[in-house]
């Protein structure tokens, strides 16, 4: 138990701006970097940046740090879909963001499209679930970030499935725009840059 209890606190400070970690249970997860993971939260350092570096240091490359952060993702994924977990949604929904930056930014866009063709569905319906937990402030900020990325994947693969994910999103964001009592006028297409 102390082992994974080490994995824990390893992937919080890896993971420090998704405190929602601290309630998902990572019993069953395990990665073949188990032994670097372990050692960088017990070197004290803290973050993405830092673990690279340590990653790094130890004789890793940039696509171990990937093939780490998917693997995080994945397993809160089996948590949501396998186990019904609700304690996996925002930490999901967060590392998914994260993961958009980190594999863009360091060249490894097509990992990043695999991942937005296989889960934003997911990220979808987490972000629907989240929002009807939240207040409409956090609620919409939510939905409107999941309607973004289905915009990016209708745009990206161009599939009748992406369209149509888009189309239901656009859907919940409207109601809940209503419910929330604010007007606004959704876009169509992404905005540059976005």
């Amino acid at each position: 138990m102390g082992e994974r209890m080490d994995t824990k606190e390893a992937i919080m400070r890896v993971f420090p701006e998704i405190p929602e970690l601290e309630s998902v249970d990572f019993s069953r997860y395990s990665t073949p970097y188990a032994a670097v993971l372990r050692a960088f939260g017990e070197s004290g350092k803290s973050g993405l940046r830092e673990f690279e570096e340590f990653v790094d240091a130890s004789g890793g490359t940039k696509a171990d740090v990937g093939k780490f952060l998917i693997s995080v993702f994945q397993y809160l994924l089996i948590r949501y879909r396998r186990f019904n977990d609700g304690s996996v949604e925002v930490p999901a929904f967060k590392l998914f963001l994260t993961l958009k930056g980190w594999l863009n930014e360091n060249g490894f866009v097509n990992d990043y499209r695999r991942i937005l063709h296989s889960f934003v569905g997911y990220i979808v319906d987490i972000a629907e679930k989240i929002a009807e937990k939240s207040d409409c402030d956090m609620g919409i900020a939510y939905m409107k970030t999941a309607y973004l990325l289905t915009l990016e994947a209708e745009e990206t693969f161009g599939e009748e499935y992406f369209r149509e994910l888009k189309e239901k999103t656009k859907g919940m964001l409207k109601s809940l725009y209503e419910k929330c009592g604010i007007e606004v006028e959704i876009p169509e297409k992404r905005e540059k840059g976005c």
